[in-house]
């Protein structure tokens, strides 16, 4: 039988070797400096020779630890992203969802779950508009953007169309016969710079409303939580609210709409795409995108 060198050894002599000393290396592994000299001392006598030259500012690879790091380094790369394509292969579907379109994806995550009870989505939701399957342990996510990105199998789910919303009690108490009304509302603000109103009123022709007035939110869900609640008027995603619209939470004023040019998408990476439960999902979501 082989006799492999000690593993937990060699990650941290690649930690060492990353940060060229055993304080900093023992830092970040939170160990004492003690307990990390001892691992090297210990996987330099597997080897019977230094790893390391002990300088006074620090530490240098010999040529033994220069041709042993990069081998280091690719294995136990390798052993994270087998890893990663196992933790997939379980029965669970793990969905990243941003929490902006959690509105629209909740019923069909639950409509899913009713017809196909034996599949259970695992959902994370995060303000984060991507993905990277690489590092991150998901088999599937919905993402915000342009384009979905390279190297992903990409279901476009539908278009960004941004309208004012607020609740229809906020009408009674002041009307929005015209653009010009909503210089006497507070303005609810999805992002910092106000892009998205200063787009839908330059759209509307609205010149003598101040886009600089009215709270930010950090997403687009909050500032619609805030006009539910009617703390104002909110530049809503059109189909993010018509499950709101359709109960009378919510209503939009006006039938001026821009499209951003963004999109939402439910993407997947190639590792996963041979998996039944991902096929299934992505086969049913595909039905139901712009519903």
């Amino acid at each position: 039988m082989r006799r492999l060198p000690p593993l937990n050894a060699l990650q941290i002599f690649e930690t060492v070797a990353r940060h060229r000393s055993f304080t900093r290396a023992a830092e970040h592994l939170c160990l004492t400096q003690g307990a990390v000299s001892r691992q090297i001392l210990a996987l330099e006598d597997y080897y019977q020779f230094p790893l390391f030259k002990r300088h006074a500012k620090g530490l240098t690879l010999t040529a033994e630890g220069e041709l042993l790091l990069p081998a280091v380094k690719e294995s136990f790369a390798r052993i994270e992203e087998v890893s990663l394509r196992l933790t997939r292969q379980r029965t669970d579907l793990a969905l990243k969802v941003p929490t902006c379109v959690m509105r629209w994806m909740l019923p069909k995550i639950m409509q899913f779950q009713a017809e196909h009870p034996s599949l259970q989505v695992q959902i994370t939701t995060t303000w984060q508009h991507d993905v990277d399957f690489t590092v991150e342990p998901f088999d599937a996510a919905i993402i915000y953007g342009s384009s979905p990105g390279a190297d992903v199998h990409a279901v476009p789910l539908f278009d960004e169309r941004l309208t004012p919303v607020c609740t229809p009690q906020l009408l009674d108490e002041k009307p929005l016969n015209d653009t010009t009304d909503l210089a006497r509302h507070t303005l609810l603000h999805p992002t910092r710079d106000h892009r998205d109103w200063r787009m839908w009123l330059d759209r509307a022709g609205a010149t003598n409303v101040d886009v600089n007035l009215g709270p930010s939110f950090e997403t687009l869900d909050m500032a619609t939580n805030a006009a539910m609640q009617g703390f104002g008027v909110a530049i809503g995603d059109s189909m993010l609210v018509a499950e709101d619209v359709a109960a009378k939470r919510l209503v939009m004023p006006f039938d001026t709409f821009v499209e951003t040019g963004a999109r939402y998408y439910f993407v997947y990476p190639d590792c996963v795409a041979h998996q039944p439960k991902v096929a299934l999902f992505s086969q049913w979501i595909s039905e139901r995108r712009g519903v």
